[in-house]
């Protein structure tokens, strides 16, 4: 039986370093543990790379955007283009809400929103929203006051 499920997303930077690991479902394989297995690939890598080093043996989605690597882990069969979907949407949702080009600083500054964004995006590990209009209605974006008060020690 097919599952439509993501059970994890991983994101990595230009030096393989990982800055994202949050995981929705189920105990896929960590972010340290897949990465050097993934790199083991030669270049360019597949959008789809079967990792029999793992048990269960795991099935790894990723895309590259913006010199970052997105990588969901699929230890159950689940159809590819739902993933792929996915991953492409969430980097939109991403660039929408932190600024295009994404870059790692933008991610790192911005967690509480990145996790509000992931936590929207998918509901244990069910695609619940990818729309920015929509997204925008629950999650809560810091304004300039905020930040402002954030940087002298204080809560807004």
């Amino acid at each position: 039986m097919t599952s439509n499920a993501i059970e994890a997303l991983y994101i990595i930077d230009h030096n393989n370093e990982i800055i994202l690991e949050h995981v929705y479902r189920d105990r896929p394989p960590s972010a340290r543990s897949l990465l050097p297995l993934y790199l083991a690939h030669p270049a360019p890598r597949p959008s789809l790379t079967y990792i029999t080093e793992t048990k269960p043996p795991t099935l790894l989605f990723s895309i590259i955007h913006a010199n970052l690597v997105f990588l969901v882990p699929a230890s159950r069969e689940v159809e590819p283009f739902f993933v792929l979907e996915f991953l492409h949407r969430l980097t939109d949702v991403l660039e929408e809400f932190l600024g295009a080009p994404l870059l790692t600083t933008k991610i790192e500054s911005s967690y509480d929103v990145v996790a509000q964004l992931l936590n929207e995006i998918c509901d244990a590990g069910s695609i619940a929203n990818t729309e920015p209009n929509a997204l925008r209605d629950v999650v809560e974006m810091p304004g300039w006051m905020d930040k402002l008060l954030s940087g002298v020690g204080l809560q807004g």
